[in-house]
């Protein structure tokens, strides 16, 4: 649970809303209790439906007694702002809690609480939440990025990357592409860098399904590397909602035969699909592989068209393929910080307005 200060000085609140300007709201009145919001159980992130809004979650406690709540959303990136809203109460354990539809855009919540019918604390809180778009990502480490290769030329207060919660994790191109979804949709981004490096497109599949498998840090029984996408899958992604998942195998596919990385790429889908009960849920494949005419690049090359050509709801990703040589890997495999940027390019193009008009969002019930 994070703590919100009830007092926020004028100027900070005028460079932290800078797209509110023009609405004065500076709070009312201020003591010296405390709102203390509950970051897990709240809902900060929602993807937008096709009305472009979204239902945000907001739950928390005073450290004082009181009588009624109300909560008004303060709209700082696109988004319109709201009028004053009831917060449901319990006064037993001064809980609040309230769900709002809020149309697509960055905003502020502002809360009061008042006693005896007079405001007692008025709380300006010093943490957004945002509607816009949510994607995913599946893939080895050419996705999920290795140190010190990073691009962290992004806005962080609309673009949020979420990586894996360990040393070594990090943001890779996800940002810069936030950042340009961010200036072409005019909605916040959130994307989760899901990619586990070492892996490839038949262990994705088969651990999907707990089937067994080879390798040499990646335990089957335990689902790997499934099963980590599954969690935060079923734990986060499933209350955010989500517009669509990136996937760039390839690199570690050259051993595998072309319908084997086919029908394992059709397993961790169809699994996908259904632990969030969304059939339409689109998947976005990239060209991805090291370039060349050799028999194993020709072969993932061909899966990869069979997988957009006989997979329902799968588009054509980034064109990451011809992103090869020194130039732009510094291994021959990995990014380098111009690959890195020349990437988010691509992923950009495979993204036009036109892909978010047409396909179908994954919302939570």
């Amino acid at each position: 649970m994070i703590k919100i200060l009830s007092i926020l000085p004028l100027m900070g609140l005028i460079v932290l809303l800078n797209g509110c300007k023009s609405e004065d709201i500076t709070p009312k009145f201020q003591n010296n209790s405390r709102v203390i919001i509950d970051k897990v159980k709240s809902i900060d992130f929602a993807q937008r439906n096709v009305n472009n809004e979204g239902s945000i979650t907001i739950t928390g406690k005073s450290d004082k007694i009181f009588q009624t709540a109300k909560i008004k959303f303060h709209s700082s990136f696109s988004g319109v702002s709201t009028d004053w809203l009831t917060l449901a109460i319990d006064p037993k354990t001064n809980e609040f809690k309230g769900k709002y539809s809020l149309k697509a855009g960055g905003y502020y919540p502002q809360i009061q609480l008042f006693n005896d019918n007079k405001l007692y604390t008025d709380t300006l809180l010093s943490w957004n939440v945002k509607v816009g778009e949510v994607l995913a990502v599946i893939g080895h480490s050419l996705v999920e990025g290795q140190k010190p290769y990073t691009i962290e030329n992004f806005d962080p207060t609309w673009c949020d990357i979420i990586v894996w919660q360990y040393d070594g994790a990090i943001n890779n191109y996800w940002g810069r592409l936030a950042e340009k979804l961010k200036v072409k949709l005019n909605v916040p981004i959130r994307i989760y860098n899901t990619g586990i490096g070492g892996s490839s497109s038949e262990q994705w599949g088969l651990s999907a399904y707990g089937l067994p498998f080879q390798h040499p840090f990646f335990d089957w029984k335990l689902r790997y590397p499934y099963s980590l996408f599954e969690s935060r899958l079923l734990n986060e992604i499933s209350k955010t909602g989500l517009r669509g998942i990136l996937v760039a195998h390839g690199e570690n596919d050259g051993l595998l035969s072309e319908n084997n990385i086919v029908e394992s790429t059709k397993m961790y889908i169809q699994k996908t699909r259904d632990l969030l009960d969304a059939p339409q849920l689109t998947f976005s494949i990239a060209k991805s592989n090291t370039g060349g005419t050799s028999e194993p690049i020709m072969k993932v090359k061909s899966a990869q068209k069979r997988i957009v050509a006989e997979i329902k709801n799968t588009t054509l990703g980034a064109d990451l393929e011809t992103l090869i040589g020194e130039k732009y890997r510094w291994d021959g495999i990995h990014f380098n910080s111009f690959g890195l940027e020349q990437a988010a390019i691509r992923w950009d193009e495979s993204l036009p307005i036109s892909y978010f008009s047409q396909t179908i969002p994954y919302t939570p019930k």
